[in-house]
């Protein structure tokens, strides 16, 4: 098929204007003044465009290159320009998306009404009508605040920077203490509210890589009332000791209260430097007394004669239960400097497989291992013991328990990916599935690689 000649006038090149021309064997631009610039067309080796400004680089015949430096084009020309580089050059024509300007004056004046919003659906009756068409205005409030958001995540690092680390980083520390603390009992699963909480922590993780970020607390005045009556509710309920309840299973009209009321908390258990965390010290890391432990030789033995003798192999968990469970709930804020993997689960260094798959707990298991999964609420990285069945993948607070603190159904998981750089952790994988994600961050990049198969074959039969 032939190629169609291009032509486009008052171009700019090198601060003079001429015309463009392209067509099946060059490329080039000729000023009103004479001066020209001519590639042949397959010497073409990178092309850009950006908001009518368009960047060739060329390969000379001597060697090296040269920048085609061109102005002055109009939207409309964008869809011609990229199928010529397309079809004749085997170049694709990269489009740059313009860099979001965010005004931090409209970003304030939205975040007053998310405030506002959130406080009037606390101060509404539960299991009310008044309570729900609260909820619903904030959720129209919080679009606003959440596409600002968006524009900011995909714009200029520093230009976020700039306005987000300002005074302390007290705007993404005012938006976390909302969206953290307010008592949603209707829209909690609103894809706008958990958009919502998807920016605000990419914005923390930006914040944290360009070492901009720092802890908010509110100012103790009267204009930050309302913060620093959240800040005492999350403090309050941080000392509140109960009964741990699963997440899953619980399913709390107002998650954050009634997780922090059913969990059974070690004082300190934010860092020293969380904003929340007052004059708290900080959880130590875990300390593994291994010569207290029962000799894992024994307890090996122990589930060598259970394989023995039965016809469907089974270990014996009895016996070393209470042994597994002091790794029960154990929590680290990097998932990446402490192994998942229980130290009840080592001999000799690394296990081998055949190892691994004797100590599984459920006879149809596809697979099985330690992990640090992330909480719902909290995002506290808590160890669970994974088992993925053909159907439906558990988890459990240490290996042998029996009841599940989540329950994936192989046909609910939407997707799998990777998720290292989304909670800038390596070596996490996350499911999706339409109620939330599920993170969870493996040992090695092997258990990783092994765990995404698994459940992605298993998602496929399901």
């Amino acid at each position: 098929m032939a190629t169609a000649v291009l032509r486009f006038p008052n171009i700019q090149c090198g601060g003079e204007t001429g015309q463009f021309r392209a067509n099946a064997e060059c490329i080039g631009w000729k000023g009103s003044g004479g001066e020209a610039r001519i590639h042949a067309a397959n010497s073409l080796r990178k092309a850009e465009w950006f908001e009518g400004r368009l960047r060739l680089l060329c390969e000379l015949e001597g060697g090296g290159t040269e920048l085609l430096a061109l102005d002055g084009f109009a939207s409309a020309d964008f869809d011609s320009l990229w199928r010529y580089f397309e079809q004749t050059c085997g170049v694709y024509l990269k489009k740059h998306r313009p860099i979001a300007a965010l005004s931090e004056a409209d970003f304030d004046s939205a975040m007053r009404s998310i405030e506002d919003a959130a406080d009037r659906v606390d101060e509404a009756a539960s299991q009310t009508v008044q309570k729900k068409a609260k909820e619903a205005d904030l959720m129209k409030r919080v679009e606003s605040v959440r596409d600002g958001l968006d524009q900011a995540v995909s714009g200029d690092k520093q230009a976020l920077s700039r306005v987000f680390a300002a005074n302390g980083c007290e705007r993404i520390g005012r938006l976390r203490l909302v969206v953290d603390t307010v008592q949603l009992e209707v829209y909690h699963t609103d894809t706008r509210w958990t958009h919502l909480l998807s920016k605000c922590a990419t914005i923390e993780a930006v914040l944290k890589e360009l070492g901009a970020f720092r802890q908010w607390r509110p100012p103790e005045d009267s204009s930050h009332s309302s913060l620093l009556r959240r800040a005492a509710l999350v403090q309050e309920l941080r000392r509140r000791q109960g009964d741990d309840v699963d997440e899953h299973q619980s399913q709390p009209r107002n998650p954050l209260v009634d997780e922090h009321q059913s969990q059974r908390q070690p004082s300190g258990y934010l860092k020293e430097d969380h904003p929340l965390s007052g004059a708290r010290a900080p959880r130590p890391a875990p300390i593994v007394h291994q010569a207290e432990e029962q000799p894992y030789t024994q307890v090996v033995k122990q589930e060598e004669v259970v394989a023995e003798d039965t016809q469907e192999p089974q270990p014996n968990l009895e016996e070393d239960r209470g042994k597994r469970r002091q790794y029960e709930d154990e929590e680290v804020t990097d998932p990446n400097s402490v192994r998942a993997s229980a130290p009840d689960d080592c001999k000799d260094g690394e296990p081998t497989e055949d190892h691994k798959r004797m100590r599984y707990t459920h006879a149809n298991s596809i697979l099985e291992g330690w992990v640090w999964k992330r909480s719902r609420y909290l995002k506290r990285w808590r160890r669970r013991w994974l088992v993925l069945l053909p159907d439906e993948l558990l988890s459990f607070k240490y290996r042998g328990d029996t009841s599940a603190t989540e329950r994936i159904s192989s046909g609910s998981v939407l997707r799998l990916y990777s998720a290292d750089g989304e909670v800038q952790q390596a070596r996490c994988f996350c499911i999706v599935v339409r109620q939330r994600n599920y993170y969870m961050v493996c040992d090695d990049e092997t258990q990783k690689t092994a765990w995404m198969q698994e459940i992605e074959s298993a998602r496929r039969r399901g």
